[in-house]
């Protein structure tokens, strides 16, 4: 499981090096291999969806002692701009093809209802960056080499019904067929954990929906059904660990990325990035203690007297700061919130996220019935849990949280430091909906930045700086541009008329 932790090297990632000629090779075999590139894929790798959504999500600027980030600072995306995340994600859903197929045939029902919501994980991160893509006709290998492009709202809609059919699929597994076992770097085999997992997608996929009025009938019925499920959502954080461990080709990708090799030496891309002043000032300017969980502490001199401080860049700054005085810049806090450590895990989905998602939910009468109120303050919580936790703590849930509970003292005193705030004080936010969606920001950062980009898409909150260096100015991009890989080979398939200021369906809001 070790050989396929986060390198950004393609042979310790490929199962299938020739996908029109797929190896046949049992489920339980290659689910740890999957996994674990599914989760470099989404954070870490180069590239990787939460490298580029940082950017667009107001997370992250270029720093001062490196160039290039031209597409990031300029919104200006060409087909090359990130185009490995196509290729890759699809070489991952081959995999869990494989997966769901062999097992399914023989003997390995739960691998292949894993593999199944899996894939659906994977297609949603396309549809949302790319809008319509091959999926209905996708991963036939030589049977079809040129799929044709599906809707992206219909995609969408099967979403629900995979994940109802592995859910399904599980229960009627009971106890025949191989069972799952540390394969399984996510649950460890624990079924009823998939299961809560595929309720909790769905919820995801449900909201993301809940903007368009013509499909809110439906986004309404499939969330009342939600209220039901029997096994419930996730009560825990949902992260990969495949055994990262400080060693070369072992190390958690995103903090070989961004924090330190395996030797101890900076990693290649440790200072091109800083936080934006406006993440920085959310923390601040609320009294948050988040913040020294996540940055180090820069200063600016003047008069060779240096007052400390958090010091950021704006996203698309012209000259942004570099790391010597007279202002030397803040970032990411080696073993803290963002970098825990070469042995953390990776994290597939926050806890903070679904709650968030829950009270948005409840909070708008979309179908559940829950305390709006409780969720979003439970959200923070597990905001807190998470960005205090330590890269071998264990995932607490929210019931089991006491007192002594690392990020939970911290957080009763953001609570009690904010009782008038209406950005933090729920009773006194004059929207729900924002104050919500910007507590949820700033439990995504840098962590879950894919998530923070889609609602700010789906919803226009929180209302972040935009870059400076916008092509058309105060215009945002929507999405990224079919890949330049994908031109050359199914150029006919390709839907016309797209750029990256072609919202997704369900980007409907200006």
């Amino acid at each position: 499981m070790l050989a396929t932790a986060a390198t950004g090297c393609k042979d310790f990632l490929d199962i299938n090096t020739n996908v029109n000629s797929p190896t046949k090779v049992l489920p339980d075999a290659i689910l740890a291999s999957a996994l674990s590139t599914t989760a470099a894929n989404y954070n870490g790798n180069n590239p990787s969806y939460n490298h580029f959504a940082s950017f667009a999500a107001g997370y992250w600027g270029k720093s001062g002692v490196v160039n290039g980030y031209t597409e990031e600072r300029t919104y200006n995306y060409t087909n090359t701009f990130q185009q490995g995340l196509w290729s890759a994600t699809y070489d991952n859903l081959n995999d869990y093809n494989l997966i769901q197929t062999e097992g399914t045939a023989n003997g390995y029902p739960r691998h292949a209802a894993i593999a199944r919501i899996m894939k659906v994980y994977n297609f949603q991160l396309l549809v949302d960056e790319y809008g319509d893509i091959p999926y209905f006709t996708a991963l036939q290998g030589a049977a079809n080499t040129a799929p044709t492009y599906d809707k992206a709202q219909d995609i969408y809609k099967d979403f629900i019904v995979q994940l109802n059919g592995a859910i399904a699929d599980i229960d009627a597994a009971g106890t025949t067929g191989t069972l799952v076992g540390n394969e399984d770097i996510v649950f460890r085999g624990d079924m009823v954990k998939w299961k809560q997992f595929a309720n909790s997608l769905k919820l995801r996929v449900l909201l993301r929906q809940a903007e368009v009025a013509s499909l809110l009938p439906y986004v309404k019925t499939e969330l009342a059904a939600l209220q039901t499920a029997k096994d419930g959502f996730i009560t825990t954080d949902v992260v990969a660990q495949p055994g990262y461990a400080q060693a070369a080709g072992q190390q958690n990708p995103f903090y070989n990325r961004y924090g330190f090799t395996s030797a101890g030496s900076n990693a290649l891309e440790q200072l091109y990035q800083l936080p934006t002043n406006y993440i920085i000032n959310q923390y601040v300017e609320n009294k948050d203690p988040r913040v020294v969980r996540l940055y180090t502490v820069g200063g600016r001199t003047v008069a060779g007297v240096t007052t400390p401080g958090y010091i950021g860049t704006d996203l698309g700054e012209r000259s942004p700061p570099s790391f010597t005085a007279p202002l030397v810049a803040s970032r990411f806090l080696n073993g803290g919130g963002l970098l825990k450590g070469a042995n953390a895990p990776t994290v597939l989905m926050l806890l903070s996220e679904h709650l968030f998602s829950k009270a948005e939910v409840e909070a708008r009468s979309l179908g559940l019935t829950g305390v709006a109120k409780d969720d979003y303050m439970n959200g923070i919580k597990a905001s807190f849990m998470y960005f205090y936790r330590s890269a071998t703590g264990a995932a607490t849930s929210i019931a089991a949280a006491t007192a002594t509970t690392a990020g939970v003292p911290e957080y009763e005193k953001y609570i009690l430091d904010n009782a008038a705030n209406p950005k933090v004080d729920y009773t006194l936010a004059p929207s729900k909906q924002n104050v919500i969606l910007y507590q949820k920001y700033l439990a995504m950062n840098s962590v879950a930045s894919t998530e923070a980009w889609a609602d700010f898409r789906r919803t226009g909150q929180p209302k972040f700086n935009i870059s400076l260096e916008a092509t058309t100015p105060g215009k945002i991009s929507k999405r990224l541009i079919y890949p330049l890989s994908e031109v050359s080979t199914n150029e006919k398939n390709i839907p016309a008329g797209t750029d990256q200021y072609t919202p997704i369906f369900w980007d409907v809001l200006d």
